[in-house]
């Protein structure tokens, strides 16, 4: 993807027609530094822009000061980065002995891209905060992770089943102390 707008196409396409996107996704064979600057990073910026905008939107009408506003950015931009190469790192050393492959760049790409759809919902909330329960929407990434197993890591089945809810596990927990990481780091920094 050399283009920065063929990430809604993308997010789209994988929401609508997930097994045929998947296969292009293989396809591509991407590294885990192009998916993230050709896919990941304009989301962390759309989310970015959009944290401006909808505190300044926010429905209390309440002035938030730039700090606060930094401490957003900087909080969702690191802990959602770190949360995704760290899930993808872990993932990969676990579960190559168990499934038989071994390839960092397939497993980031694959959380990267079923992400889209969480990346979609956060940017929408973080602009319009008063819609924050929107944000079950963002589950539906987990649906897109499932149907890109097979096509990005070989694998179906019951290896299938193993790989998908393990790495459930795995990226729910390396994102929750990300999250506690991070806002704790930027708390003390900038709160």
């Amino acid at each position: 993807m050399k283009n920065i707008f063929q990430i809604f196409t993308r997010v789209r396409n994988l929401m609508l027609h997930p097994a045929r996107e998947w296969k292009e996704i293989a396809v591509e064979n991407n590294s885990r530094e192009t998916v993230y600057l050709w896919f990941v990073l304009p989301w962390l910026c759309l989310i970015a822009i959009a944290t401006v905008i909808g505190t300044w939107l926010a429905t209390s009408r309440e002035l938030y000061s730039a700090w606060f506003v930094l401490y957003w950015i900087l909080f969702l931009w690191t802990s959602l980065s770190a949360g995704l190469y760290f899930s993808a790192l872990v993932i990969t050393e676990i579960m190559a002995p168990q499934m038989g492959v071994r390839d960092h760049n397939r497993d980031f790409a694959l959380i990267a891209y079923a992400s889209g759809a969480a990346y979609m919902v956060i940017a929408f909330v973080t602009l319009f905060p008063f819609f924050n329960e929107l944000l079950i929407l963002a589950f539906y990434s987990c649906y897109l992770f499932w149907r890109g197993i097979p096509y990005l890591i070989r694998v179906e089945g019951q290896k299938q089943m193993i790989y998908g809810l393990l790495s459930f596990i795995i990226m729910v927990l390396v994102h929750l102390l990300m999250f506690f990481l991070f806002s704790k780091v930027f708390g003390a920094i900038l709160l």
